[in-house]
C-alpha cells in the first residue's frame, strides 16, 4: 500500500483539487456511504465502527491534518458517512499523484472514429484497486487496524466512483483522439452559480439532483440529518427488492454497467458546447439516483460478506 501517512503533511495543497475530477461530489459519496451503513449486518457494522468511529480520547485511524496530529490542527476527520469523501480530500498535489488513477477506468468509446486495437484502460485503475482492497480484506483483514481502516475507506469511495457512468469511459473522437477523460474535455454551458463547465462535472453533481453545493463538513446535526433523509429517500425510491441487480457483487459488472450507461445515456442527446436540456437533465438525475442507491447496496453487500461472512440483507 502507498504510504498514506505522507498525506498528513500536505493538506493545505490538497484542498485545492478541482471539482471536475471528483466523482459524485461530497453529497453523492456520503449518500453511498450512508445507504451502505444503514444496511450493514450487526457484525459488519461493529467492524466498520471499530475502524471509523473514534472513541473518546483516542486518535482517529484516518484523518487529514496540516501537520503532525493534534486535535487543534486536524482539519478533517471521518466517520462511516463522511469516509466516502476521504479519497477526494487528499487529491490535488504531486505527492499523491499515484492515487489519481485509482478513481476511474478509462475504457475507450470510439465515437465516429475507427477502433484501435492498442487502446484500453491503464492497468492501474479503480477496478484493479477495488479488487485489491477486497482481496486484502478477504484474507481475514491485515492485522493492523489503520491498514484495515484505509482499505475500508478506499472501498467506500471507489465503489461509489465506478457507479458514476463517466468514471468508466473515455470518449474517443476526431477532436479528442486520446479520449475526453470521461467527459472532462466535453465542455457544456451551465449557469455560473452551478460551477459546472463540463459533462463529467455535471454527472458528478448527479445533474443537480441534490443541488450544486454539498453540505459543509464536518457535518453538523442539520447536515447529518439531510444526508440521512436523502439516503432514506433513495432507498424508498429504489428499494432493494426492486433492483435485484444489487446482488451482483462482481466489481467488473459494475464497471461495465457504467460504461454502457455512459455510451447510451450520458453521451446521448447532448452536444459539446450546449446546455443540457430539461429532458437530458431529468434523465441524468433519475439515473444518478439509481446508481447511488445501487452503489450503497453493493458496498454493504461486499462489507457484509467480508466481515464474518455475514449474508447481505434482503
Amino acid at each position: 500500500m502507498l504510504p498514506v501517512r505522507r498525506i498528513l503533511l500536505a493538506l493545505a495543497l490538497l484542498l485545492s483539487s478541482q471539482a471536475s475530477v471528483l466523482a459524485w461530489h461530497d453529497t453523492g459519496h456520503m449518500l453511498v456511504s450512508q445507504i451502505a451503513y444503514l444496511r450493514l449486518t450487526p457484525a459488519a457494522k461493529a467492524k466498520v465502527d471499530s475502524l471509523l468511529v473514534t472513541q473518546p480520547g483516542k486518535r482517529p485511524l484516518i484523518y487529514l491534518c496540516a501537520g503532525y496530529y493534534t486535535p487543534e490542527t486536524c482539519e478533517k476527520t471521518y466517520d462511516p458517512v463522511t469516509i466516502g469523501v476521504w479519497m477526494d480530500d487528499f487529491r490535488g498535489d504531486s505527492l499523491n499523484d499515484p492515487y489519481a488513477v485509482w478513481h476511474y477506468v478509462d475504457i475507450p468509446f470510439f465515437d465516429g472514429v475507427p477502433e484501435r486495437a492498442d487502446a484500453g484502460p491503464e492497468p492501474e485503475n479503480a477496478l484493479a484497486r477495488i479488487n485489491w482492497a477486497i482481496g486484502s480484506l478477504r484474507r481475514g483483514t491485515t492485522g493492523k487496524d489503520k491498514t484495515d481502516a484505509e482499505l475500508v475507506g478506499f472501498l467506500f469511495h471507489l465503489v461509489g466512483d465506478v457507479h458514476q457512468p463517466l468514471h468508466s469511459v473515455t470518449r474517443v473522437t476526431t477532436a479528442h483522439p486520446d479520449g475526453d477523460a470521461g467527459g472532462n474535455l466535453f465542455k457544456i454551458q451551465m449557469p455560473p452559480d452551478a460551477h459546472i463547465t463540463n459533462l463529467h462535472a455535471f454527472w458528478d453533481a448527479a445533474g443537480g439532483a441534490f443541488g450544486w453545493v454539498s453540505p459543509k463538513r464536518p457535518l453538523d446535526k442539520a447536515g447529518q440529518e439531510r444526508i440521512h433523509a436523502l439516503a432514506e429517500e433513495l432507498m424508498k425510491e429504489y428499494p432493494a427488492d426492486a433492483v435485484p441487480e444489487w446482488k451482483d457483487l462482481d466489481p467488473h459488472t459494475w464497471v461495465m454497467e457504467s460504461n454502457a450507461l455512459a455510451r447510451d445515456v450520458a453521451y446521448k442527446n447532448i452536444a459539446e458546447g450546449a446546455t443540457p436540456s430539461a429532458a437530458y437533465t431529468d434523465a441524468a438525475q433519475k439515473l444518478s439516483r439509481k446508481r447511488l442507491a445501487l452503489a450503497g447496496y453493493r458496498l454493504a453487500g461486499v462489507l457484509n460478506e467480508l466481515f464474518v461472512g455475514t449474508p447481505a440483507k434482503h
